[in-house]
């Protein structure tokens, strides 16, 4: 098939939807559900090439990611596997930012299994803009021990992560989801209470006995507790557990891409980036760093005896799979965003971490 060079833009999307064309949304599923482009497929970049047979072959498909580095990614990878396809150019936010939101995100998105659940025009509404994780969760655990079964709440915040973190407790506490969708720079959630909490059964208890998974908290952004996280992560990953490593505040410093676009940042916002490292390669060590010196020293050492880079730790562990997930608390108090973090990160906060470590038996805080 053909591989010209051709540039679309988003504000493409709408007429190339109306004449036919295919559109693959291929952010990670959580953002595609906070609001995406109506008609749109979804195949997160990084199952792209383990799901290229859901893809119709007749079609040239026009990728988009949420900027633009992850929808070219993704045209590298369909081109080289025999597909016609190109990247529209600036990605889903340039889309919300020059078109009417209710366009993109429709009025109520209900997963499937709740297409015929009506939403109680009298549910309790909380307003809880401006509440960081755990705040938000906090309040929803709150409320909903005061509901009867059958009522309905609604939660409206701010952390983009609790489009995550309300999933994931609403599946361990038996409760249902019947709207979770992003609303210009709001989250809405609904939820209904159950009158059944989930049970656990023997079989269950057996299932507990044998979980798989491994997390870990990386708090530290000291260069030698990283590698320590890398090595015990992928090492982890090897074995065939399922890994997830959860990065917050200093931590977030060891997931910074170095190719990020510029920030035009002021005040503490600006104070807080021109002294934090600026990637994985400028990470201090713990011990007798010597301003930056014994840094450079231990890197120079581990490329004598042939251990991996840091850098090229990250690259091996997002290749074999392991999770990782920036707390969207901590990004806010230390004024980084989304797009200054690596493309292949997820974002989340406290709920979303706590799923995964009650599904493994390794638990580490770094």
């Amino acid at each position: 098939m053909s591989n010209e060079k051709m540039i679309y833009h988003i504000n493409d999307a709408d007429r190339l939807l109306k004449s036919g064309e295919y559109l693959l949304d291929v952010r990670e599923q959580f953002e595609y559900e906070a609001g995406h482009i109506a008609g749109a497929g979804n195949i997160s970049v990084n199952e792209l090439e383990e799901r290229l047979g859901e893809l119709p072959e007749d079609k040239k498909i026009h990728a988009y990611c949420q900027k633009g580095k992850r929808g070219a990614d993704a045209v590298d990878i369909l081109r080289r596997n025999g597909f016609e396809a190109v990247n529209l150019e600036e990605g889903f936010s340039a889309y919300t930012g020059e078109y009417d939101s209710s366009k993109s995100v429709p009025d109520t998105q209900v997963p499937p299994a709740h297409k015929n659940i009506e939403l109680d025009p009298e549910r309790v509404r909380i307003e809880a803009s401006g509440l960081q994780c755990p705040g938000p969760l906090l309040r929803v655990n709150e409320t909903m021990g005061q509901l009867d079964p059958g009522q309905q709440m609604e939660i409206t915040v701010t952390d983009f992560g609790f489009c995550t973190d309300v999933e994931a407790w609403a599946k361990k506490t038996g409760n249902t989801v019947l709207k979770n969708e992003k609303k210009e720079d709001k989250v809405v959630v609904v939820l209904e209470k159950n009158d059944k909490q989930p049970e656990t059964s023997r079989e269950d208890h057996q299932m507990m006995e044998t979980k798989n998974g491994a997390t870990m908290v990386v708090f530290s952004g000291d260069l030698d507790k990283a590698l320590a996280s890398f090595i015990i992560a992928t090492g982890a990953k090897s074995m065939g557990k399922d890994v997830t490593m959860f990065f917050t505040f200093w931590g977030l410093n060891v997931i910074k891409d170095p190719n990020a676009p510029k920030k035009n940042k002021k005040g503490l916002d600006k104070a807080f980036s021109m002294m934090m490292p600026k990637s994985a390669a400028k990470l201090p060590i713990s011990k007798m760093n010597m301003f930056g010196l014994g840094s450079k020293m231990i890197q120079y050492v581990m490329q004598k005896k042939k251990v991996d880079a840091l850098t090229e730790m990250i690259d091996k562990a997002d290749s074999l799979g392991v999770k990782m997930v920036a707390c969207t608390m901590s990004m806010d108090i230390m004024a980084i965003e989304a797009d200054e973090l690596l493309p292949n990160v997820n974002f989340g906060g406290v709920g979303t971490y706590l799923g995964d470590a009650e599904n493994g038996n390794l638990n580490l805080f770094i």
